[in-house]
């Protein structure tokens, strides 16, 4: 119970929820209709609006994240770098994001779809960013296994298991990770129009619900085991 408390006050857990009803819920209608899938798609349909309005301001939280990476000199020069270019692209793909959502409501008089478009373009490459990093840090620990085996003449068992176990770990992660942002791709590309324009045709919109859920419920299993 402590442990689910503590995950409901983290804003990005309840985010996550919400999204996973969002995306479900389109899925659902792309496989069936009838009056019980209607109503789940307007509780569908209301928690993208909280979602939407969640989102507001959150360019601030990259510009964070921005002066965060600059400042660790542990990181590589590649992974600074692609860390850099992924905080960047998410903090104008929120900028859109909001812009959009203000002008969805008449706040200002701008056609919210091109901020949409603009904002999942942004979005798509940041998601391409996170991907490059995490297959570098896949091969990364591949490489540190190989050199592991090396030099454990010598060292205890446990020394041994303890460096594999963590290695093992970030693997996992990485997996995790990747499977994520495979999700959130397909839903990015869409809004950017690339499927059409490489394909001829849009994911359908039983592939945005399963890539929206599968990323929404990686992302709670996440947040929760960090709790």
């Amino acid at each position: 119970m402590e442990k689910l408390l503590r995950f409901l006050e983290k804003a990005e857990g309840r985010d996550k929820v919400l999204k996973v009803i969002q995306y479900f819920g389109r899925f659902q209608k792309s496989i069936v209709s009838n009056k019980f899938t209607i109503r789940f798609m307007n509780l569908s349909y209301a928690a993208r609006l909280s979602r939407q309005i969640f989102r507001l301001g959150k360019s601030f939280l990259e510009l964070h994240n921005i002066r965060n990476s600059i400042k660790k000199d542990f990181l590589d020069n590649f992974t600074k770098f692609l860390t850099i270019l992924m905080s960047a692209s998410m903090c104008v793909r929120w900028l859109f994001d909001n812009l959009s959502v203000l002008s969805a409501y008449k706040i200002i008089e701008f056609d919210h779809r091109e901020f949409t478009k603009a904002s999942t373009t942004a979005w798509v490459f940041a998601l391409i960013f996170k991907l490059t990093n995490c297959s570098q840090e896949m091969m990364k620990s591949y490489a540190r296994e190989a050199m592991l085996k090396e030099t454990s003449i010598g060292k205890t068992t446990r020394w041994v298991v303890e460096n594999l176990d963590e290695l093992s770990q970030t693997r996992r992660k990485m997996i995790l990770e990747i499977a994520k942002t495979i999700g959130d791709l397909i839903i990015a590309s869409n809004g950017a129009l690339i499927p059409y324009k490489v394909l001829g045709k849009q994911f359908s919109e039983k592939w945005v619900g399963i890539g929206g859920v599968v990323s929404a419920c990686i992302s709670i299993f996440e947040i929760w085991y960090d709790c």
